[in-house]
């Protein structure tokens, strides 16, 4: 096997697996990679062909030695990697885009975003998206990713891929960006840790054709309108490359461990049994919001069909109320039902720290008051079992 095949057998280490205290969650880990190597089997990844001659045996040997029985659909899925494999498929035919970019439709060229640096990591645990656009004033990029890498310790980093999607065509400001991120980051770049792309020039739409909705004015309605296009783009990067997708901004701070938090808050309810479809690790926008990077293709399509119509963190809440909720049942019902699948974490683990805003001349002042200065230890002691 490859480096990028045994990368995703690196949490699932039989060792580890005769520790019977820790059973249930390492089952929720497997679980988690066999719903990766679902979706790259899915998305026709070349070296997935390798792989599914070897995952299904793996697998056995190890539920053999846990003397447990597996669910219906891994077990299905390991009779699935012994069938033969089927045409390869463009990953992008999972999105019906052009329906509604249809500018995109005789150049599916300009959905590949423009690589400026990557260490091409992948099967990771955790994907952190960061979109960042030029602001007239103040920039909190560096900052942002100086504060995200430092609060993860040397484990956590190797599980971790951060993606920044700039979002600029301008191909010198894209240089100095790039350039700035390597000299003030070297080691995270040098690792992997840190991929940075961008889109091509011709991915937008014109933006002068835009429709006026909510009343907004025609700048704004251009701005929200390409930031959800910008967020499309970056998930759709983003959802082959691990198991949790993760989206941030470009101006936040995080607390110590946030990443094990995440982690161990996701497999923890996977191995209950517990339905969700985001855990929401901050109230504000569309910050710390988790998905499994297989439910992404959900939100990307429903962002794009939308993306001239509302905010993006108002289409994620639409979507989740059109997932959850019963039209013949109140609002109290709905948000009952909501809440089950969209899981607030107590206490926020990022705080918005920017002031300015990237529409021109708005000022930002929305701060998390969930977030506090120490993480709430009884709920880590929680997460981790004890």
């Amino acid at each position: 096997m490859n480096t990028h095949q045994r990368n995703l057998f690196n949490v699932i280490d039989t060792r580890d697996l005769y520790d019977h205290s820790s059973v249930t969650y390492k089952m929720a880990e497997m679980e988690m990679r066999v719903d990766h190597l679902t979706r790259l089997y899915e998305l026709k990844d070349k070296d997935v062909q390798e792989l599914i001659k070897h995952f299904s045996s793996v697998l056995k040997t190890i539920v053999k030695s846990l003397n447990v029985s597996v669910s219906e659909d891994i077990e299905s899925l390991m009779i699935a990697y012994n069938k033969s494999v089927e045409m390869v498929r463009s990953p992008m035919a999972h999105f019906d885009v052009y329906t509604f970019l249809p500018h995109l439709r005789s150049h599916e060229n300009y959905l590949r975003p423009l690589i400026l640096h990557s260490g091409g990591r992948n099967a990771v645990s955790m994907v952190f998206g960061v979109p960042t656009v030029r602001r007239q004033q103040q920039t909190y990029l560096i900052q942002t990713l100086i504060n995200i890498i430092s609060n993860m310790n040397q484990t956590e980093q190797k599980d971790s891929l951060i993606v920044v999607m700039i979002g600029e065509i301008d191909q010198q400001y894209l240089q100095q960006v790039t350039a700035e991120i390597k000299n003030r980051l070297p080691e995270a770049v040098n690792s992997g840790l840190v991929d940075i792309i961008a889109p091509s020039p011709e991915y937008y739409p014109d933006f002068s054709k835009l429709r006026i909705t909510l009343g907004d004015s025609e700048d704004r309605v251009r701005w929200r309108s390409k930031q959800n296009l910008d967020y499309v783009f970056l998930m759709m990067y983003c959802q082959p490359k691990g198991s949790f997708y993760v989206q941030l901004e470009d101006d936040v701070v995080a607390k110590p461990q946030f990443h094990t938090i995440m982690k161990k808050t996701a497999l923890q309810r996977i191995a209950d049994g517990q339905e969700w479809f985001i855990l929401d690790f901050c109230r504000l926008g569309f910050i710390g919001k988790m998905m499994r990077c297989s439910d992404l293709p959900w939100l990307i399509q429903f962002i794009v069909m939308f993306y001239n119509d509302k905010p993006g963190d108002w289409l994620l809440d639409g979507m989740m109320e059109t997932k959850a909720c019963n039209l013949e049942k109140d609002l109290r019902d709905c948000r009952k039902r909501k809440d089950e699948i969209w899981v607030t974490f107590r206490p926020s683990l990022f705080q918005h720290i920017g002031t300015r805003s990237s529409l021109n001349g708005k000022i930002q002042l929305l701060k998390d008051s969930l977030f506090k200065k120490s993480v709430n230890v009884k709920r880590i002691n929680k997460i981790k079992g004890k």
